[in-house]
């Protein structure tokens, strides 16, 4: 009996012996495996994303390291070169190219900027064409001994602080609310061609003829000099990051370096007719703007350090070039007058680049407030244009004006004249 009872076969459930209950036990099996096998793709294509963040973060790691390695080998390079060593600080001759971590922080923050410049309105503050057309002389300042002035510009934050230039070399930092010179810059050997303070730092940039670049502390305390150029700096402008600058020369060069290692980073010859005579990065910061002393417009892209645009502006060489805050539009300035472009249909039009407006009469200087809103032009007198519709708004009487510039908001206006003469119009 024990061993039929071990030989005894295990009775099936009783739904197992019906057809529909096979069916049934079919079906669960069925789904089980359908939702397993689902699972199973869904795992694998979370491992596939994974896999590949993966080998992006290792494929930029070893770019980050093989960039690193070459720096290193750079610095060694220099450390072993007595002749290189021995180059004075701040000099800034040697250039390794633009990282690539630097370009992707220029993409990133024009990406940013155009964003929200779309979203961003017109500031309450800003002067209306009536509060323009009310300005008056409110500060005069003898500033700089009766030698012309080349340069002025006015503090993006404090409005009463005025910085100007001349034609020996030295700058000044006036004080509207105390109606003197407040800080005296002094360290260049030649005209100072343009000066400008950092729009979010405390700094200030000099672009002089004797081939240097000068950043400045708000006390006159030169912190950096740059001299990569072999000839005249025409310019300078702080890049939208606010950690670079870009500078222009008569050379035909045009560098890039880092602010706060005093450092430059790129240096390029410009295989062109003419030298740079003046240039301004866009808004945007991917793209510099220059003209050159053949009357020659020429757009280049800073990350591949490439041409992208050329057409002919105007008849000599361009005195000043700007862009308007939203990046639509660019003035340049010549002895036959200012022109705006726009660069949408320049994009388009390329060596055949039409004008939209030109304003004749021998012209120095022209510059957008910062919302885009007006345009100042200096020539005999200074005159203030309504943007898009380039319609005079006002007209301010200031004899042989070499340089004019908006305060913060439109608020105010300075001009800088041959006579030496700095004003503030407000």
């Amino acid at each position: 009996r024990a061993g039929g009872a071990r030989g005894e076969k295990k009775k099936k459930p009783v739904s197992a012996t019906s057809l529909p209950g096979m069916i049934g036990a079919f079906q669960t099996e069925w789904d089980a495996s359908v939702i397993e096998t689902h699972m199973l793709r869904k795992e694998l294509e979370q491992v596939r994303n994974e896999l590949a963040h993966t080998l992006y973060q290792h494929d930029a790691a070893c770019r980050v390291i093989a960039k690193l390695i070459q720096e290193r080998d750079a610095a060694v390079a220099v450390a072993n070169d007595p002749a290189r060593r021995a180059a004075p600080a701040g000099d800034a001759m040697e250039e390794d190219g633009i990282p690539e971590v630097v370009k992707e922080r220029m993409t990133e923050r024009s990406q940013e900027l155009s964003k929200g410049r779309k979203k961003r309105p017109v500031s309450e503050l800003l002067a209306g064409e009536a509060a323009i057309q009310a300005f008056k002389e409110a500060a005069k300042f003898a500033a700089h001994q009766k030698k012309a002035a080349t340069s002025v510009a006015v503090h993006p934050k404090n409005e009463s602080l005025v910085l100007s230039a001349d034609t020996s070399g030295a700058a000044v930092i006036c004080d509207r609310a105390t109606g003197k010179a407040a800080v005296p810059i002094v360290g260049h050997k030649a005209s100072i061609t343009h000066a400008i303070f950092h729009p979010t730092q405390d700094v200030i940039f000099t672009a002089s003829k004797d081939s240097t670049v000068k950043m400045w502390s708000a006390q006159g305390k030169q912190i950096h000099s740059f001299g990569m150029h072999k000839g005249e700096v025409s310019g300078v402008s702080v890049h939208a990051t606010g950690d670079y600058i870009v500078s222009t020369s008569t050379d035909k060069s045009w560098a890039f370096c880092d602010i706060e290692q005093g450092k430059c980073l790129q240096l390029v010859q410009g295989d062109i007719s003419g030298g740079f005579s003046a240039s301004m990065v866009h808004p945007d910061g991917l793209i510099l703007g220059s003209g050159t002393t053949d009357g020659m417009v020429r757009i280049w892209d800073i990350k591949s350090q490439q041409n992208v645009v050329s057409f002919t502006g105007h008849g000599g060489a361009i005195g000043s070039l700007c862009f308007s805050e939203n990046g639509y539009y660019c003035a340049t300035t010549s002895s036959d007058g200012c022109k705006v472009w726009d660069l949408r249909k320049v994009a388009k039009q390329g060596a055949n680049a039409q004008a939209v407006t030109h304003m004749a009469g021998a012209s120095t200087s022209a510059v957008f407030d910062n919302s885009g809103s007006y345009l100042l032009v200096a020539s005999k007198e200074v005159k203030v244009l309504l943007a898009k519709s380039w319609a005079e708004v006002s007209t301010l009487a200031v004899a042989n004006a070499t340089a004019a510039a908006f305060g913060p908001n439109a608020l105010s206006i300075a001009t800088a004249s041959s006579d030496g003469i700095v004003r503030v119009f407000a």
